[in-house]
């Protein structure tokens, strides 16, 4: 028998795969020997089922981390934050400074779409305080289970966020002339997630900061000592976002070219904030192949001319995306909307300048 690897347990990890039964089911089965010993099976029994059964069962609920709640932030200890995606780690980063420790929930460079957390993430939210999430049902895996078994308190990084501010999440807002002329064609706009908006809000720079708020007010309400820090960092990352954003929106609006196809529905945000237009995506799903459907309509929208630019993704199979700009001739670069890579107190904005410099220089030749 394995141990399952209780909450309330948290054997080292060397003894992890090899214990054999949970330590609260040890400790009761020892009471019970005892008291069988002294007054008998009988007895013993019969007490059991009447008074202490529902008891024993209740420690362990408790030991177990059951309906013992969220755990709170102890005196002299210091605030341990873990995020789910690589932008939520860098957004957190940079308000935590020295007083907060943060780390990535999947390991570097993997899929946000297909993460599923192993038993050592497990081990690690279990040592966290916070579990911030994107929302928007991004993450594949159950959010609230997992933060409810590890007794962290879940942050919905999104769910301030207004609705009336979120897109659809199975198509791209389109312009108006754009919609009209390809009227009547299904170009497989969008990809399938199973929220009712699309999840992709950091990267817009609103988007990214309506989650720094979010993030910061959750740790501030947490860790109440370092609440005006918190706040103060969270005032400098929303001036480097929107100076990035008054930056680089005069030079976009100049571009003649504005529509373009990604490798999959990441940028409907990015477009609407720069005045651009995603028009169409090769991965309906993301890190799924096109079907041979799919692949033909989205070269019929590029042969109507509905679009001037592929851009391919880190992280995703782009032989497809490479494919169909080879055909229909259109250049070729690549946006990050980092769901894979490192994150760091600046990582975010170094990604939107990045992405913005690629765009002007792709749409710009």
């Amino acid at each position: 028998m394995v141990c399952l690897g209780c909450i309330g347990c948290n054997p080292p990890a060397a003894e992890f795969e090899t214990v054999k039964v949970c330590k609260q089911v040890a400790t009761a089965s020892s009471l019970y020997t005892i008291c069988r010993l002294t007054f008998g099976t009988k007895t013993v029994n019969k007490i059991i089922s009447a008074t202490l059964l529902p008891l024993f069962m209740g420690l362990l609920v408790v030991g177990c981390g059951g309906a013992s709640g969220p755990k709170t932030l102890e005196d002299g200890e210091t605030l341990r934050v873990i995020a789910s995606t690589p932008h939520l780690a860098s957004l957190a980063m940079a308000i935590a400074g020295e007083d907060a420790k943060v780390e990535l929930l999947p390991g570097e460079g993997g899929n946000p779409h297909e993460y599923e957390p192993t038993i050592s993430d497990r081990r690690r939210l279990q040592e966290s305080h916070l579990l911030l999430v994107n929302g928007l049902a991004l993450e594949p895996f159950d959010a609230v289970k997992l933060a409810e078994s590890a007794r962290v308190t879940l942050v919905d990084c999104s769910a301030g966020i207004p609705e009336s501010w979120l897109l659809d999440g199975h198509e791209e807002e389109e312009g108006e002339e754009h919609a009209d002329e390809h009227a009547g064609h299904d170009h497989g706009h969008g990809h399938e997630h199973e929220g009712e908006h699309n999840p992709h809000v950091w990267l817009s720079t609103e988007g990214a900061i309506y989650q720094a708020e979010a993030i910061t007010e959750a740790m501030a309400k947490m860790d109440s000592a370092n609440a005006d820090s918190y706040r103060k960092r969270l005032v400098e990352v929303k001036a480097s976002l929107t100076g990035l954003r008054d930056e680089f929106k005069p030079r976009v609006a100049e571009l003649k070219k504005r529509r373009f196809v990604s490798n999959h529905d990441a940028f409907p945000y990015f477009a609407r904030e720069f005045g651009l237009e995603q028009v169409g995506v090769v991965q309906r799903t993301p890190g799924a192949t096109p079907t041979v459907q799919e692949r033909r309509e989205i070269e019929l929208l590029l042969a109507e001319g509905g679009a001037e630019a592929i851009f391919m993704e880190p992280g995703f199979d782009d032989s497809a995306s490479r494919a169909i700009a080879e055909s229909s001739k259109l250049p070729l670069a690549t946006l990050d909307p980092f769901g894979v890579g490192k994150p760091g107190p600046q990582a975010l904005q170094d990604v939107f300048r990045k992405n913005l410099e690629t765009v002007l220089k792709t749409l710009g030749e």
